[in-house]
């Protein structure tokens, strides 16, 4: 994949998060709720992107993914962009020739399974697509519309970042595709 390509890749993944799409949706923490529980248990920015970088990587590894782009940023767990934070990032893989968007999720799925993770999303969430799930962290997978070749791939970290990122420019998109692609 070209550079440019990717950089559009990653762009229109982008812009898809932000203007919505199946699966893709804002999701309450995963913890109890409780400020006081978030705090003591919290995490610092780069912990929280860490997290889904490193599951990213993960995902990379164990199911063998090919022609890894993506990105992501900090994303509020409530609906008035407020701490607590987490980590959020969409990648993509390229799909094997003549296997479905759904057929390949349903495979990289199964190999992180294998490796440990859950099937579906933790106990009280319900999201569409193929979603698997480790702690608090949660894997959303299905096809894309303006992508009909690549399988989308939304992570979700856990709300413990107590920063706020409203005004850092934490909550503005970066491209994440080497950081994907380096097991350093």
């Amino acid at each position: 994949m070209t550079s440019s390509r990717c950089r559009t890749v990653v762009a229109a993944a982008l812009c898809s998060a932000m203007l919505g799409g199946c699966g893709v949706i804002p999701l309450p923490h995963f913890g109890s709720g409780h400020r006081a529980d978030k705090q003591s248990n919290s995490m610092t920015p780069d912990q929280a992107m860490a997290q889904v970088v490193g599951t990213g990587r993960q995902l990379r590894k164990v199911a063998r993914l090919e022609d890894v782009s993506g990105g992501g940023h900090f994303q509020s767990c409530d609906d008035v962009g407020s701490p607590p934070y987490r980590g959020y990032l969409e990648m993509s893989s390229v799909l094997p020739p003549g296997v479905t968007a759904d057929a390949y999720a349903r495979q990289v799925a199964d190999a992180m399974i294998a490796a440990g993770w859950s099937e579906g999303a933790p106990p009280g969430k319900t999201l569409y697509g193929t979603v698997i799930h480790q702690g608090g962290v949660m894997v959303v997978m299905g096809g894309v519309a303006h992508a009909p070749s690549r399988l989308a791939i939304t992570i979700y970290g856990e709300c413990r970042d107590m920063t706020n990122h409203r005004d850092d420019g934490g909550t503005v998109g970066r491209d994440l595709t080497d950081q994907l692609n380096n097991d350093s």
